[in-house]
């Protein structure tokens, strides 16, 4: 028998040189067509899927205080990590709705006074304990006690929450409500971590750091430097949850006191993405490499709001300066693009055409109109606007006095800090003017913002607006379930604002953040707060395996 080794290399010996190079293509022919075959089939009878692993480290640029449902309002670092830890009944489900969540199912009464809502089945806190009807009470009812001091308070008067069994809630409502779904996004509070502590010691209770919840992901740790400043915040994911895990196993937050220093960090590598984005870095991360800068949209609405009760603001003044704003401009020059503008209120179904939000810009008739009520450079139209104190707002604003010049209209900026601006400015509505933005939510109640009994503060009427018509169209907007005739509702309201012009509506910006380009399954388009761009963690993932279809 001849040995094959053998006889290979006495037949290659033989072999001239062209015939060597010949077979050298020959066989490399045979493996590549081989290697294309394999791969062929691999791909038509296998399909890539999201695999479990990883970590995450992003930036915040704020730091947690309070991680507990019933205390978040303005700090983004404590919704941030609450719509991660915790859950609601209901959450946003990134295109304008509502998916229920804790929730198996509602039936709402024909009256839209009473909402039942059945739980799923096989809850359970993250040390284990059952989470049940009690816990949903227990919430309610810690936000409603004055002695709690949640500055959720409002959102929960008049609602009476009743356990009918440990699965199942109903909701008593005095009036009718249609948006009180929305409400239902609210995050459950463990009961049996906090029914054995004072209600005015809530908010100094170890579990606001380090919290217990039932959502995808549970508290691990956090680091403090030595003035107890919070650094950094670690989650790792609820393998146990109820609904489809979490592909990412860790996520690491840093925190920072400015945008400055969050993006030093970003361009050291020391965290992979962070938010919010500012509009002036929008080309540089744009055009960066390995990462992907996503957006969202938060709906509402940046206006020049009016002090109606200044009878500078005619309703001529009001309609001569609104022509003189040119929102494509403003939105182009100024916002970078990564705003749409606005010639009236937003409502559903949150329209970005430029075709329905046309500019009504026009110098001319501006002019026309200022000049029949005697304003001229000699004797100018003039107002103190008040700005709060952000690059984007003075920004604006600068374009404002600029767009305003030309027609002889005087306006003196007052920039004043955030708080300062909330408490002394705005709570005692002492402006004239004011360059603010409101979000609505995707509910689009607008109740508290224009309604006239919420021209005194806490109410957020910031015009001081009062037109009969329109709290009839308010009121009658949360009685309304069926969609067609909501948006006639909407379309009437929005005729009122056409008509009257109580602000200068001038754009709603998108939500900017920063995500390594390894992330892969996030697909939040619109929700109420920033922080709910993590309702779909559980979609999210960094790598893939491929399965047998």
């Amino acid at each position: 028998m001849i040995r094959l080794p053998s006889f290979f290399k006495k037949a290659w010996l033989r072999f001239s040189l062209f015939e060597k190079i010949l077979c050298i293509f020959f066989i490399a022919g045979i493996i590549i067509g081989l290697v294309f075959l394999l791969n062929t089939l691999v791909l038509k009878y296998t399909e890539e899927i999201p695999k479990s692993g990883g970590t995450l480290k992003l930036g915040l640029i704020c730091r947690p205080s309070l991680v507990n449902p019933i205390y978040v309002s303005t700090n983004e670092c404590d919704r941030d990590l609450v719509e991660l830890i915790f859950d609601g009944l209901f959450a946003v489900d990134g295109n304008g709705g509502l998916v229920p969540r804790l929730a198996d199912k509602v039936e709402i009464s024909d009256d839209l006074k009473t909402y039942t809502v059945f739980l799923k089945n096989n809850l359970f806190w993250h040390d284990g304990v059952p989470l049940t009807s009690e816990d949903v009470i227990f919430t309610i009812e810690a936000i409603q006690n004055p002695k709690v001091k949640s500055p959720l308070r409002l959102n929960w008067e008049g609602v009476v929450a009743e356990p009918i069994s440990n699965s199942v809630i109903r909701f008593n409502l005095k009036n009718p409500y249609g948006p009180f779904l929305n409400n239902l996004t609210l995050k459950i509070l463990p009961e049996h971590i906090f029914k054995n502590i004072e209600p005015e010691n809530f908010a100094l209770a170890e579990y606001n750091l380090k919290p217990i919840g039932s959502g995808p992901y549970l508290f691990e740790s956090l680091e403090k430097d030595k003035s107890g400043k919070i650094l950094s915040y670690w989650l790792v994911v609820n393998k146990d949850y109820y609904l489809k895990p979490a592909m990412i196993n860790n996520l690491i937050f840093n925190f920072y006191d400015s945008y400055e220093k969050a993006k030093e960090s970003f361009l050291k590598q020391e965290i992979e993405g962070f938010s919010p984005v500012a509009l002036e870095d929008f080309d540089f991360f744009k055009n960066k490499k390995g990462v992907n800068l996503k957006k969202m949209i938060i709906p509402g609405y940046y206006a020049v709001f009016y002090n109606l009760k200044n009878p500078l603001f005619t309703l001529e003044v009001r309609q001569a300066l609104d022509l003189l704003v040119d929102r494509n401009e403003l939105t182009a020059v100024v916002l970078k693009n990564q705003t749409f503008p606005l010639n009236n209120i937003f409502l559903p179904p949150f329209s970005l055409s430029k075709e329905e939000n046309q500019s009504s810009f026009s110098l001319e008739k501006a002019k026309e109109i200022l000049n029949k009520l005697n304003y001229s450079e000699e004797n100018p139209l003039k107002f103190k606007l008040y700005i709060p104190q952000s690059p984007e707002m003075i920004n604006v604003s600068n374009f404002l006095i600029n767009s305003f010049k030309k027609a002889s209209v005087e306006i003196e900026p007052v920039i004043v800090e955030a708080e300062k601006l909330a408490q002394e400015i705005i709570d005692t509505r002492s402006y004239e003017a004011l360059l603010f933005g409101e979000i609505i939510g995707q509910g689009a109640d607008i109740y508290s913002f224009w309604h006239s009994s919420q021209i005194n503060s806490p109410g957020l009427n910031l015009s001081l607006y009062e037109n009969k018509n329109l709290d009839q169209l308010i009121e009658e907007n949360r009685l309304i379930v069926d969609a067609q005739k909501k948006q006639e509702n909407f379309n009437k309201i929005k005729e009122i604002f056409e008509k009257d012009k109580p602000a200068i509506f001038l754009y709603n910006t998108y939500y900017l953040y920063l995500l390594p380009a390894k992330i892969k399954g996030s697909n939040i388009n619109l929700a109420n707060f920033p922080s709910e761009r993590f309702t779909d963690i559980s979609n999210w993932y960094i790598y893939t395996q491929r399965k047998f279809r």
